[in-house]
């Protein structure tokens, strides 16, 4: 019942942040009447406050459990949407936003380490798997549902903004009511666990490899639509095209590529990921060179390709993260593993304003990160604890 009831609170949670998510900037542009520049900069402030959350998130996992960790989460997400609701200033929208990225990386820090405790699997592979797709669909339907109500008026947003409030007091209320708390040893003050973190470079490389990983997720679900629109003038309903058959794709094939992936190694799975990514990130580059009635055609099959790294990289790079980590300080490893994702959200903006520079720099730097981290997995196969890289 607990592992099913997480499941069913992840897809509350997902739909709610779906439906508020991407239309963050226009909501703080059109109810709270900001200028495009100024929601910028809050939102990359808000982001940067997220970055400090992971080490106090991190020891509370270890120290309080993990499910008290992301009640907890929720309810600074659910008080965040609500300032939405009534903010009018600068200073108030931006509060607002800082709840959110904070609550939001807190959730990270600890929903996996919860997800693997109520896992009967030795291996957590599937478990993170059926976790990201049912989350990756039900952001999906909520960024559907906002998509049918902007544009409505001011009304409208104000609903999304209640609505994505609900959803995490929602979610809060089904961990609480029929998730039973993990047997937990907390774990002792001063027990060096950051300090034990620090020394080891293996896991201190899996982060930095796992940075190339997740700019790629974050180019080609912020950088793709930029180049679909102002590089190749594809029209507007090519963007939804590609994160429909992106969503559909990890729907009905993600479990399944777990189960064949079983046998071999997580570096080895994620060296494959890497190189498709690569071709991935340099055919992109090279689609200013199709001519335009190829243009949607060559789109949706590289697409297809990015979908199938995906597959593999998203439930096996959070598996390798949990199981490279020692049982007494999970929640500082996997909290600290989240900078991965953290740094990337900072960076892949910048990486996509390169396009200024030439529409090709970002999918040809991004290839070149991709290459560096890929070429590294190998040897970092060997350095992690075997119980990790083997499944």
């Amino acid at each position: 019942m607990g592992r099913k009831a997480l499941l069913v609170a992840l897809g509350v949670d997902s739909f709610g942040t779906g439906v508020f998510l991407p239309i963050t900037v226009l909501y703080l542009t059109f109810v709270i009447g900001l200028d495009l520049p100024t929601a910028g900069i809050i939102g990359a402030a808000a982001t940067a406050v997220g970055l400090l959350v992971p080490p106090l998130a991190g020891h509370l996992v270890d120290r309080w459990g993990p499910r008290t960790v992301l009640v907890t989460a929720q309810l600074v997400q659910a008080a965040g949407a609500v300032l939405y609701l009534v903010a009018t200033s600068v200073p108030e929208a931006f509060l607002a936003a800082a709840l959110l990225a904070t609550g939001q990386r807190g959730f990270y820090c600890s929903v996996f380490v919860l997800i693997a405790d109520l896992s009967t699997e030795i291996a957590k592979d599937r478990p993170f798997a059926l976790a990201g797709v049912i989350m990756s669909v039900c952001f999906g339907v909520g960024a559907g549902v906002a998509g049918l109500l902007i544009g409505q008026g001011d009304w409208a947003y104000r609903v999304v903004a209640a609505g994505n409030a609900i959803s995490f007091l929602a979610c809060a209320a089904i961990l609480l009511r029929y998730v039973r708390p993990v047997a937990h040893v907390p774990s002792e003050p001063g027990d060096g666990g950051f300090r034990q973190l620090l020394r080891d470079r293996p896991y201190l490389s899996l982060i930095l490899v796992n940075f190339a990983f997740a700019l790629a997720v974050d180019l080609f679900v912020l950088g793709v639509p930029v180049y679909l629109r102002l590089v190749l003038g594809a029209p507007a309903w090519t963007i939804g095209a590609v994160i429909i058959v992106s969503t559909v794709f990890r729907l009905l094939f993600q479990v399944a590529v777990v189960h064949w992936l079983r046998d071999i190694p997580r570096t080895t799975a994620l060296f494959g990921a890497g190189v498709l990514w690569i071709v991935w990130a340099l055919a992109t580059a090279a689609a200013l060179l199709v001519p335009a009635p190829w243009n949607l055609a060559y789109l949706l099959v590289i697409t297809l390709v990015f979908c199938v790294g995906n597959l593999v990289h998203a439930p096996t790079s959070t598996a390798l993260a949990e199981a490279g980590a020692p049982p007494g300080a999970r929640g500082r490893y996997v909290a600290t593993f989240q900078y991965s994702f953290g740094v990337s959200n900072v960076v892949a903006p910048a990486v996509i304003g390169l396009t200024a520079f030439g529409p090709a720099i970002p999918w040809l730097v991004l290839a070149g990160v991709l290459a560096l981290a890929t070429a590294a997995l190998p040897l970092l196969g060997r350095s992690l604890p075997v119980a990790a890289v083997r499944r």
